[in-house]
């Protein structure tokens, strides 16, 4: 089979599919769970093996195999893990976005947009949110104005983050278009300051 696989038999290839693919999709299942996810790995794994048919070893093509079914996997999971870290990062962005409207940077559809998520916290969270980072108050500002501890202002902040981070991961709609606004604004997102979460 190897030697017909090496001298692009493409019914080699079809063979070799046949005997290895629910074994390599055992073994990728251990780690990622999405069939479809499995299907398009085990896909451009037989994908090098064709183009690189001519280089494949007959006593250790096997591992080959597992070798290349294993760093895909590996891809996979930090292509993952680096798409979850962008979308915590722009959540961030855009809620720092918001500390910086009185510099005419968004127009007034975006800062409705903004207020919208700050306006469904509660009272006392939203006044403590809006104190420190839309007035720019400390934290101990905040506490001695509101007769509250630091701690709690800290609190609310942390929960005030969260909670707004949530309303745009539930209204994808809004935070698309504030990517849209960072676009045609011009705007470099490493331009803001320091991410609040």
């Amino acid at each position: 089979m190897l030697l017909r696989l090496k001298a692009g038999d493409q019914l080699a290839l079809e063979e070799l599919m046949s005997r290895y693919k629910g074994p390599l999709a055992l073994s990728m299942s251990r780690l990622i769970k999405s069939r479809e996810d499995i299907e398009e790995l085990l896909q451009e794994l037989f994908l090098r093996v064709w183009k690189n048919r001519e280089n494949l070893d007959p006593e250790r093509y096997l591992g080959y195999l597992y070798k290349i079914a294993q760093n895909l996997v590996y891809d996979r999971l930090r292509k993952a893990a680096r798409e979850k870290r962008l979308s915590v990062d722009y959540f961030a962005h855009i809620i720092e976005a918001y500390s910086h409207i009185e510099e005419g940077i968004f127009d007034k559809e975006l800062l409705a947009v903004l207020q919208r998520g700050i306006q469904q916290l509660p009272e006392q969270r939203r006044r403590v949110f809006e104190l420190c980072k839309i007035e720019g108050k400390s934290y101990e500002e905040v506490s001695q104005l509101l007769s509250i501890s630091v701690a709690t202002v800290n609190s609310h902040i942390t929960n005030a983050n969260a909670s707004i981070k949530v309303y745009f991961k539930q209204h994808p709609e809004l935070a698309t278009m504030v990517l849209l606004v960072f676009l045609f604004a011009n705007i470099a997102p490493d331009t803001l300051k320091t991410p609040l979460f």
